[in-house]
């Protein structure tokens, strides 16, 4: 049963779950409308890459949990955040063969989009979205395309984000008559969502592509490479990273300052440690090198989230555009989201 939609949903996570430039460890998520009333998305704390039609997913009835965010009250003096989540949790639809897993903390909006929905975190897009002239340039750049597209000012994820999301898609639909198949969401990432699943790819690579090319970035993304040391001690040979953190000499409160979306959050900036060796991260910052005391599979998501990290902070500074990072108080609920702390669980657990 769903067999094909399921395919379809490996192939489109596959598609932007491999590339790391589009998708760090468990970041991201996708799904697809099963029929009117199921919907599979991805497990919390999964990669994309790892969703195939056994597993790395759950199935939710996406019309109950649309018919929560249909029915909010903002005046009553209820705990929505909690609500959602549970709601989300208790709507997962028990499959024969499929374990038992908890829902993207995103499944809200995709609910309320269309068949198909990618949402990642990609370099180039996030060029964008972690700027204070995101809104401006989205706007400038998409200005002629044939597809409709919105912004989302940075609001906590889960709850707050699908709410905004469902009224910036209410308010477009009604000015434009169409579907806004775009959301640029600042300090976030990027959503693509279609009726098709290669139109819903197709928009996701054109969207990178255009930013691509109105910034001048010509280079393939930089390769990581990890060589094993000892047994969870590994040593980054990422020349990338190797030459921008020895040639800017960074600080103790690089990280603190330039914090540019949730996932640096999870998977970075407490693990982190600068000329010193008692954490799981650890930058020599005279010589650039990194290495990583834990597994290989928490040790390739923190490298690959720094290499994100980093790449979009020095493309932002090269083109002259202010940084954006999020505030002292998008960070504490971040931090003291219990979602985010099952995420990042998970992490030792996966394969890499």
């Amino acid at each position: 049963m769903f067999q094909e939609a399921l395919k379809e949903l490996q192939y489109i996570s596959t598609q932007v779950g491999l590339p790391i430039e589009y998708t760090q460890g468990g970041g991201g998520n996708t799904s697809v409308k099963l029929n009117e009333e199921l919907m599979a998305v991805k497990a919390s704390g999964f990669k994309l890459k790892q969703i195939n039609p056994k597993e790395g997913y759950v199935v939710v009835n996406y019309k109950n949990i649309m018919e929560f965010y249909n029915n909010v009250d903002l005046s009553l003096d209820r705990d929505y955040e909690k609500e959602s989540t549970e709601f989300a949790k208790a709507n997962v639809v028990e499959m024969e063969g499929l374990k038992k897993l908890r829902p993207s903390v995103e499944a809200g909006f995709h609910s309320i989009l269309l068949k198909y929905v990618i949402h990642t975190h990609p370099v180039y897009a996030n060029i964008v979205c972690c700027t204070h002239k995101g809104r401006e340039l989205m706007n400038e750049i998409f200005k002629n395309v044939d597809f409709g597209f919105v912004w989302i000012p940075y609001i906590n994820p889960g709850f707050s984000l699908t709410l905004r999301i469902k009224k910036a898609v209410h308010d477009y639909l009604n000015e434009n008559d169409k579907f806004p198949q775009v959301i640029f969401m600042e300090n976030h990432g990027l959503i693509t969502t279609a009726d098709n699943p290669r139109e819903c790819l197709d928009l996701h690579q054109r969207v990178n592509d255009m930013i691509k090319t109105h910034f001048g970035i010509a280079e393939t993304y930089p390769k990581i490479e990890l060589d094993k040391l000892d047994e969870n001690k590994y040593v980054s040979r990422t020349e990338y990273l190797k030459i921008y953190l020895k040639a800017n000499k960074i600080g103790l409160d690089f990280f603190d300052r330039n914090v540019l979306y949730p996932d640096q959050l999870v998977y970075l900036n407490e693990n982190i440690s600068l000329g010193g060796m008692d954490n799981k991260l650890n930058i020599n910052t005279e010589t650039g090198e990194i290495i990583y005391l834990t597994n290989e599979s928490e040790a390739q998501t923190m490298e690959e989230t720094l290499l994100a990290c980093i790449y979009v902070i020095d493309n932002i500074n090269r083109l002259g555009l202010p940084l954006k990072s999020m505030t002292a108080e998008e960070i504490d609920f971040i931090k003291n989201w219990e979602s985010e702390a099952y995420r990042k669980s998970l992490v030792k657990s996966l394969k890499k």
